[in-house]
């Protein structure tokens, strides 16, 4: 797959019978009959796009986990192109969301912290910004911090409430019902988000479905949000938790403004069982607020379900995405749902390797809209039409500059952490520098993990030491991605500075 292409909107791609056949076969499931293009079919449409932020697939009974706990989605996606093997290029919001709005990877668009270089270049345009050029009325209605319209990947919506941080949809969802109401006559690009799955995992409406302390050696405080990356041999882990106190006066020592706790197992599939209720409860009201829209209004509508990152419970010692540490790119987090419910086109499966930056040009493509003359994604049409890939690998990666002593443990490090998979493999490689120096070669500690995901599909077996030659392949290719991107998009960001209230409610949540 090339690594930078140009978009050109409305085309179809034609392919030799052979060539569709051919490439067709190497996916895991087979193709489809081809049949009329669906480039520009849906000129004029309007699209929903609904992000359940913090859910993969490993979660979700739709994708086969063994919990019910998506019920309503499970229903609302029969009528839906499941893509069952999709990826996102982050473990958190802000930069897999501005991949998702730029059709740009991190390195690229180079949204990846919080404290700085937070604006995304003018030079690169929006999915909002084109649909509003195009005579869309956009609208945001979300869960804040990561989506503050402030931030510069949401320039371009009309309409967007700067809502409190980790807003959730009992608020977001009828402030986009009532923006609907007055709104649905008009061609429109509707976001609605919201941080429900997100931790602290607070007891939900169906609360004691899955969780109880009965029986078990639970110790855990809910009501906060840990991230570890300390195994001990009786496999409980050294986790952390951000406590706010006072700042230091002049002349004390800083002080660190974390917590430390241990998560047994108990621990663990307590809180497991808790944000499986989470996400139980973001069924039931997302699926809802789906199944109450208007048939008429459907009809006119392309509609979009994805999340941006999972989350990940104590594999390989690790609890949470836990920042740079290593570990926050196991699929867990990085595999997620997409779901594309288009008016007329029959619900199925589509395998093949997606990412998360496919997804604007793909939208672009069905609505007749001319794109930005350079994206890194690609459209998903062929692979929907005739199951032609359009992925032969999939990549992730971020950079974590910043080294900050003074915040809790998974983040007091930079680093620089990334992945490269496909049906085979998946590497992972970090380089960490724990003094927060980069002077000296010998202040960076590099790793790579390796998983055979054909016979270890759990990511269970670091199998790096007994294929050099497989570490050596892959790792070319990621940093053949890596320097594209950096080189993809010239354009640098700008700063504004974020309120210490939101960092500070940020740092409760998890996040440094």
């Amino acid at each position: 797959m090339p690594l930078g292409r140009t978009l050109n909107m409305p085309k179809r791609s034609f392919f030799p019978m052979f060539k569709v056949l051919l490439l067709a076969a190497l996916l895991p499931g087979a193709a489809r009959a081809a049949g009329p293009s669906l480039a520009g079919r849906y000129k004029g449409y309007n699209l929903l796009v609904v992000s359940i932020t913090n859910i993969g697939t490993d979660h979700m009974s739709l994708y086969g986990y063994g919990r019910k706990t998506t019920p309503n989605l499970d229903k609302w996606a029969a009528g839906a192109l499941v893509f069952e093997d999709a990826y996102t290029p982050a473990s958190w919001t802000l930069p897999a969301a501005t991949s998702l709005l730029t059709s740009l990877s991190p390195n690229a668009h180079q949204i990846m912290g919080r404290n700085r270089d937070v604006l995304l270049s003018h030079k690169i345009k929006t999915l909002e910004e084109i649909l509003n050029a195009s005579g869309y009325r956009t609208a945001a209605f979300t869960g804040g911090l990561d989506y503050m319209p402030s931030l510069g990947h949401m320039r371009g919506f009309g309409t967007a409430p700067d809502n409190a941080p980790f807003t959730r949809f009992d608020v977001t969802i009828p402030q986009a019902e009532g923006w609907l109401a007055k709104n649905k006559n008009r061609k429109f690009f509707l976001l609605v988000h919201g941080y429900d799955a997100h931790p602290p995992f607070l007891p939900s409406r169906f609360e004691g479905v899955y969780s109880s302390t009965a029986g078990r050696s639970v110790t855990v405080d809910p009501t906060r949000t840990y991230r570890g990356y300390r195994e001990s041999k009786d496999a409980n882990i050294t986790a952390y938790y951000h406590e706010p106190r006072p700042s230091p006066g002049v002349g004390e020592k800083k002080r660190v403004s974390e917590s430390v706790t241990i998560l047994t197992p108990d621990d663990v599939n307590y809180l497991r069982d808790l944000y499986d209720e989470r996400i139980l409860d973001e069924d039931s009201r997302v699926g809802e607020f789906l199944a109450s829209l208007d048939k008429a209004l459907l009809e006119k509508t392309i509609v979009v379900v994805l999340s941006e990152h999972g989350e990940m419970f104590a594999k390989h010692g690790r609890f949470g995405r836990a920042g740079g540490i290593r570990g926050t790119l196991f699929d867990d987090v990085v595999h997620v749902p997409l779901l594309v419910r288009l008016p007329g086109e029959p619900g199925r499966r589509v395998r093949g390797l997606v990412q998360i930056e496919d997804i604007m040009p793909t939208l672009l493509e069905l609505l007749a809209v001319r794109g930005p003359a350079k994206v890194q994604g690609s459209s998903l049409l062929p692979l929907v039409s005739t199951g032609t890939a359009v992925n032969q690998y999939v990549y992730g990666g971020t950079r974590y500059n910043t080294y900050m002593p003074e915040t809790y443990g998974p983040y007091g490090i930079a680093s620089v952490n990334e992945y490269i998979r496909d049906y085979n493999w998946k590497l992972i490689h970090e380089v960490t520098f724990p003094d927060g120096k980069r002077k000296k070669a010998g202040d960076a500690e590099e790793t790579f993990e390796l998983y055979d995901l054909k016979n270890d599909p759990a990511e269970a077996v670091n199998v790096a030491a007994a294929n050099p030659g497989v570490v050596k392949d892959l790792a070319q290719k990621l940093r053949q991605w890596v320097e594209t991107s950096k080189k993809f998009n010239r354009a640098g960001t700008s700063t504004r500075a974020i309120p210490k209230e939101v960092l500070e409610k940020a740092k409760q949540h998890g996040y440094w």
